[in-house]
């Protein structure tokens, strides 16, 4: 697994950008996440020569702060967010609003009833999802740290177990496709750069 001070995560965008390189969230060298999915898209836009995801948004941010990196992208989901607008050594200077990957129900095994599972993983930011789904109530629900690990997870449980992720993931790890809870659902994005000015190392 990678560390706080490492990306597991990381590629190179052509063209002129604004910055040198942004951090985000990633928790695995094939950038599963949303906020990948998203940033990429935004740096492809002139906004960053390279993008970098980090196991948590925390560590990213200290890879900002640090001067490794220029930008910092943040998705409006993502609960903790306030703490950036309030770190005295960030400064919030760019929002936007993009569709996400579908979020999906996905299993490893074949099984098209949540009732008939035994688990079910998910990311905190999916809770709205989670609540939603008819028959949840039998099922023993584990928050996890990002949608690619409720899809590990869900993988290696022992038991009949089910994962709400997004589609990038749940292809990825060959999950099946149960429902799709949410298509394209836009969200907010928040890019955050050193309170001082500083660019990168």
């Amino acid at each position: 697994m990678p560390t706080d001070l490492e990306p597991a995560f990381r590629t190179e965008v052509d063209g002129v950008t604004r910055y040198r390189s942004a951090a985000t969230l990633a928790d695995d060298p094939a950038g599963l996440t949303c906020s990948v999915t998203v940033g990429l898209q935004w740096a492809a836009r002139g906004r960053a020569g390279a993008l970098l995801g980090y196991p948590t948004f925390e560590a990213a941010a200290a890879r900002v702060k640090s001067g490794k990196h220029d930008a910092l992208l943040v998705a409006g989901a993502y609960p903790e967010i306030r703490s950036f607008f309030f770190d005295p050594a960030l400064r919030a200077v760019e929002a936007f609003v993009a569709p996400l990957p579908d979020m999906v129900l996905a299993t490893p095994g074949r099984h098209a009833k949540p009732a008939e599972f035994s688990k079910i993983y998910y990311h905190p930011a999916t809770n709205k999802l989670l609540e939603s789904l008819d028959g949840v109530g039998l099922l023993e629900a584990e928050q996890v740290t990002s949608n690619s690990l409720a899809c590990r997870r869900a993988m290696v449980d022992t038991g009949e177990a089910v994962a709400i992720t997004n589609a990038t993931c749940a292809e990825y790890y060959g999950l099946t496709v149960i429902d799709v809870l949410s298509a394209g659902t836009p969200m907010s994005f928040v890019v955050f750069e050193r309170a001082d000015g500083a660019g990168t190392e």
